[in-house]
């Protein structure tokens, strides 16, 4: 049996509305390399002289070598896997399936994302960014109904929210996900479009490219 530290982030599902690509993913690594891989983490920001949280909202020119950096280290540990999953806003129908409730709808998404992701024979620690729900029993629910459905396969020993800012792979995760985000909602391709970020996403669809296995994304169109 293998433990995984699972890394949970959302982008744009509270966005401009023009931009219809929402994304859900996750930055997944072996618990055992937790310590070392933000010890790499922890060093690149200072070198880069990086103080506060990073992520795709932070991108910019200014920082570009830290940034370069962050892709570098993805590019070289193999330990890391990024998988999510792109969802059509307009598809979306939370009136007939969530009486609704939008909040609900996000949570079945986490719930598509990992289900479908957590291996049998496997233990799991996921951690979700934190944020104000509008029900306070989401996250509990959302780890009773994965408890549930992967009994007897997988093993979830904990799902639970943390603060993004003191969690540098969680930052990883937002950046990758920012750029899949961009991307699918050709983002560059708008009269204001970021070279800088346009740049960025095309290096990183290179490195991706280069080893698959290791980033996974999937549109999703069911009942949600």
């Amino acid at each position: 049996m293998t433990t995984y530290n699972v890394y949970c982030d959302e982008s744009r599902h509270t966005s401009d509305p023009s931009q219809h690509y929402i994304v859900i993913g996750a930055l997944q690594c072996p618990r055992e390399e937790k310590h070392r891989i933000v010890g790499r983490l922890h060093g690149l920001m200072t070198k880069y002289g990086i103080k506060t949280e990073f992520g795709w909202k932070k991108l910019s020119p200014n920082k570009a070598d830290f940034y370069r950096s962050l892709i570098q280290l993805f590019s070289e540990e193999n330990s890391l896997s990024f998988r999510c999953i792109v969802v059509d806003r307009r598809q979306l129908n939370h009136e007939q399936w969530n009486d609704g409730d939008k909040e609900l709808g996000f949570y079945k998404l986490y719930y598509q994302l990992l289900v479908h992701w957590l291996q049998p024979g496997d233990s799991y620690h996921v951690y979700l960014d934190w944020q104000q729900n509008a029900s306070s029993t989401r996250f509990e629910e959302l780890r009773q109904i994965l408890v549930h459905k992967l009994s007897g396969r997988a093993k979830l020993a904990c799902l639970e929210p943390v603060e993004s800012h003191n969690q540098p792979l969680i930052q990883l995760s937002d950046l990758l996900m920012g750029a899949v985000g961009y991307s699918w909602n050709e983002m560059q391709n708008r009269p204001n479009a970021s070279a800088f970020k346009s740049a960025f996403v095309d290096d990183l669809s290179q490195i991706t490219r280069e080893r698959q296995p290791a980033l996974h994304h999937d549109q999703r169109r069911a009942k949600l």
